[in-house]
């Protein structure tokens, strides 16, 4: 049983592409699949669904425009907020959304507030991430707090990461062909199986996500025993 999945949501663009539609309406069509993915994954026994919605190099490679608009998706995350009380769903965020704009931080901190007492799938995006650089400011961490290096232990590392507060990944899903993980979720995919489609993220439907839970199920995990 999948506890924990994590989706890369590849492919956005190039479905909007292939419809003649613009890069926006590709990353509109994102964020509806998501809820409809999440709401799909709660009523299949997954407890958490880690979803990929803007990388580091997503804020700094991405023409302006695509990138505020982007962040004018991540703000309608509030016309949800109704079905996510009524289908139990809690929200959470991962890396620091302060880099976001005061709008938009407003609008994340009172969907979590909303949601932070229900006990149905947690859905945690990931904002402005990359896997390296929540390793490097972990670490940033530790030392600011002195910790003795030679006690450390993985548990007490992880505990500085983004994603501490969470169990750790077991499956993660790719869309979009692309077969490489790029730095997502770097500390806690030691163990993770992967999940690689050629759909397109907005074509990531109930089919797909049976067939990554059935990978899972026929995937041997001994964690190196």
């Amino acid at each position: 049983m999948i506890n924990h999945l994590a989706i890369i949501m590849d492919g956005n663009r190039r479905w909007a592409k292939s419809r003649f539609l613009p890069s926006l309406a590709g990353h509109k069509a994102w964020a509806d699949n998501a809820m409809r993915i999440t709401e799909l994954a709660a009523k299949k026994w997954i407890n958490y669904l880690t979803l990929w919605a803007l990388s580091t190099d997503n804020l700094q490679k991405r023409p302006e425009d695509e990138v505020w608009g982007i962040i004018k998706i991540i703000n309608n995350i509030e016309n949800y907020l109704e079905n996510m009380i009524k289908n139990n769903l809690k929200f959470e965020t991962i890396w620091d959304i302060s880099k976001l704009p005061k709008e938009s931080q407003i609008i994340l901190e009172k969907v979590k507030k909303r949601t932070e007492n229900n006990t149905g799938i947690t859905l945690i995006l990931a904002l402005i991430y990359w896997g390296q650089d929540e390793i490097l400011r972990a670490t940033k961490k530790i030392i600011k707090d002195w910790l003795d290096p030679d006690s450390l232990t993985k548990e007490e590392f992880r505990n500085y990461t983004d994603t501490g507060k969470f169990p750790v990944v077991d499956m993660i899903v790719r869309t979009g062909w692309d077969i490489r993980h790029s730095g997502f979720m770097l500390f806690d995919s030691e163990y993770a199986e992967y999940y690689f489609t050629p759909k397109w993220w907005p074509d990531y439907n109930e089919e797909e996500l049976d067939k990554t839970i059935d990978s899972f199920s026929k995937s041997k995990r001994n964690f190196w025993k």
